[in-house]
């Protein structure tokens, strides 16, 4: 089984064959080097509601959302 990581620059997707949050990698699509975020993460920054969303939500990087998230208390990591 594989899982599914994102790009935060551009949202190409790798696949890895373990699971972590996020991995830091030069994607081969936009050639930034940066997080990935595990395709859940990701998931759930979608499933947000918009009244509680910054401003600027849009134009944020995937793990500059993320990151925004956790500070506001949209979103909470659990420990597995």
């Amino acid at each position: 089984m594989t899982e599914t990581y994102v790009c935060a620059h551009c949202q190409a997707t790798v696949e890895r064959s373990y699971e972590v949050r996020s991995l830091i990698r030069t994607c081969d699509e936009c050639g930034e080097n940066g997080r990935f975020l595990h395709r859940s993460l990701v998931d759930s920054l979608e499933s947000l509601p918009a009244e509680q969303l910054p401003e600027d939500w849009e134009s944020m990087a995937l793990d500059d959302r993320f990151e925004a998230a956790l500070k506001e208390g949209l979103i909470q990591l659990t420990r597995e």
